[in-house]
């Protein structure tokens, strides 16, 4: 895969699946068995269910959930990083605080290893501290 490419499959995947909900598109932007490292999550969230499963609770917790990403593939042509800002309005339960109503924002950033044109893994960091002040978890 291309550089542009691998950009292209991690900038629609951000967008589709996570900004508009369309979470149907995860079947073809990532592999079956993908797995996503999380540090704020007890395990890895493993397999394309689960991952929508995880994006699900997220929109429902935020229902105006965006990313604004900025994206940076690697010299190797496997790997991808993307920075990221998140925001959204917390509006269901969420990492066990109900609704606050608060708008918050985070930033983090997202390694993404492409095989045969797939997200296959993900390794994720988050500013977590900011995260749970803002919430007041």
């Amino acid at each position: 895969m291309t550089h542009e490419s691998n950009a292209a499959l991690i900038r629609r995947y951000v967008e589709e699946v996570w900004n508009e909900g369309r979470l149907d598109l995860a079947l073809d932007q990532l592999t079956p068995d993908h797995v996503r490292h999380d540090p704020m999550l007890d395990n890895d969230v493993i397999g394309v269910e689960a991952v929508i499963e995880q994006i699900k609770s997220l929109r429902l917790a935020l229902p105006d959930l965006h990313f604004e990403i900025q994206i940076y593939p690697a010299a190797d042509g496997e790997h991808v990083t993307r920075r990221w800002m998140m925001s959204g309005t917390h509006m269901g339960e969420w990492m066990g605080v109900p609704p606050t109503g608060l708008k918050i924002t985070n930033t983090g950033m997202a390694v993404s290893r492409i095989e045969s044109g797939k997200i296959a893994e993900e390794w994720i960091q988050r500013d977590e501290v900011g995260l749970r002040r803002q919430i007041g978890a």
